[in-house]
């Protein structure tokens, strides 16, 4: 903020309009947001104080457990946050700045970490609201499927046959679609579980990490796990987009 009111009493005393500002002076606000988000970083890492107040607001803000109305996943949410502040205190505390520097790029991945994170606990979190529903219309479909399959077999006419067989496949389709959701939430429940696990983990890991272990596998197999870890939720945040974009064309 301090740096965007400095930006903006410049402008104005040059004479620069506010709009502009925005279409003519866009590189200045690319630099100076670059500049305050580095400044913001550097404070963090060296004033504890400072940094503890900044990254709490901020991630609570991008990440509120509160959005979520699961009381479950509220909780998972809190936990990640809260081992993601115990390794930036972690980072904060180190005297060696080959570490600190080390770390610092580790803490970066961890904040795309959580945002894999928060990401799968919101669509965990709208399918439980609306999952009664869901197993309604799966029961109502694999019903009727029942009842068209023992009609079709007494039915003579074929032009009545034929429109039972359109409505069967996509009524079938709707089943598929229907599992495939169920099956791909259950996928995302326990890759949550096991991300909360892995991030416990690398926090431990963390501590360990010494001087003598920056040129070695440790640091490097530290970040390489974190990156997996970001991979593998993407790949299920994309899995299920991909049901919901299927689930929405149906019913459409």
């Amino acid at each position: 903020m301090l740096s965007l009111t400095l930006l903006l009493t410049t402008l104005t005393a040059l004479g620069v309009g506010f709009f502009d500002t925005l279409s003519s002076w866009w590189w200045v606000w690319l630099l100076g947001g670059a500049l305050a988000e580095a400044g913001l970083v550097y404070s963090s890492i060296t004033d504890p104080k400072f940094g503890e107040r900044i990254a709490a607001h901020m991630l609570r803000r991008e990440f509120e457990p509160e959005r979520l109305r699961d009381p479950r996943l509220q909780q998972q949410i809190k936990e990640a946050l809260e081992y993601r502040g115990r390794i930036e205190e972690s980072i904060r505390g180190r005297g060696d700045s080959l570490i600190k520097d080390e770390l610092t790029q580790t803490g970066v991945q961890i904040d795309e970490w959580l945002e894999h994170i928060y990401g799968l606990a919101r669509r965990i979190d709208r399918y439980r609201q609306e999952e009664k529903r869901l197993l309604r219309d799966l029961q109502v479909a694999q019903g009727r499927i029942r009842e068209l399959r023992a009609e079709m077999g007494e039915e003579q006419d074929t032009a009545v046959k034929n429109q039972m067989a359109m409505t069967l496949q996509a009524l079938q389709r709707q089943v598929d679609t229907l599992e495939n959701l169920a099956n791909t939430i259950q996928r995302a429940e326990l890759q949550l579980e096991n991300t909360l696990t892995s991030l416990r983990t690398i926090y431990s890991q963390s501590m360990l990490v010494e001087a003598k272990d920056i040129d070695s596998s440790r640091a490097r197999r530290l970040r390489h796990e974190i990156t997996e870890e970001v991979t593998e939720l993407n790949d299920i945040l994309v899995a299920m987009d991909e049901v919901y974009a299927v689930e929405n064309s149906a019913v459409g």
